[in-house]
């Protein structure tokens, strides 16, 4: 079958006959699986590429002109596929690249924030001048306990608990105030 020229193969093509394209399949696949294989290295890879290649030819079998020479097509097409899987490894490479960067300076960023908000809540905290309402603070809202367990530590009432954990969040809100 493939005695015939090119001009007719891709005539033949260009009609939708898929005996031809079969026959042209059977004749260059294994050619131009060992040409892409040489330039990605990668078996599978390879095989994708030669049947995008094969898949592009077929849909866009109506826009080829019979008069360029089919080996020729193909070979290109090999080429022309691996200098675009290269370009988009390349931007991929790129982009990773730079996500790793940002996300390193973000995250450099973010710990520098957090210290410094930590540094001037534990500052406002200090600034509550009594104790009893300073620790009142701390056990609620730094080691999480409640009102009640508050009370039973310090041996208060639940009220008295409230009431210095409301001192406490006024003096602190104040002096944040100023640094914000």
């Amino acid at each position: 079958m493939l005695q015939k020229k090119d001009e007719e193969l891709l005539k033949e093509i260009r009609e939708g006959n898929e005996a031809t394209f079969a026959a042209v399949y059977s004749h260059y696949q294994p050619l131009l699986l060992m040409e892409a294989y040489y330039k990605i290295r990668s078996m599978s890879e390879a095989e994708d590429m030669v049947q995008e290649i094969f898949a592009s030819l077929w849909t866009r079998r109506k826009e080829l002109s019979p008069t360029i020479p089919l080996k020729h097509y193909l070979f290109k097409a090999v080429h022309l596929q691996y200098a675009y899987k290269c370009r988009k490894s390349e931007v991929a490479r790129k982009f990773i690249q730079h996500t790793l960067y940002v996300s390193r300076e973000a995250t450099t960023n973010a710990l520098l924030e957090n210290k410094e908000i930590y540094r001037q809540i534990r500052e406002a905290i200090s600034a509550v001048s009594a104790p009893a309402t300073r620790r009142a603070f701390e056990l609620l809202y730094i080691e999480d306990k409640s009102h009640k367990e508050i009370a039973v530590d310090m041996n208060i009432q639940p009220q008295v608990v409230k009431n210095q954990v409301s001192r406490a969040l006024k003096i602190i809100r104040s002096h944040l105030k100023k640094v914000i």
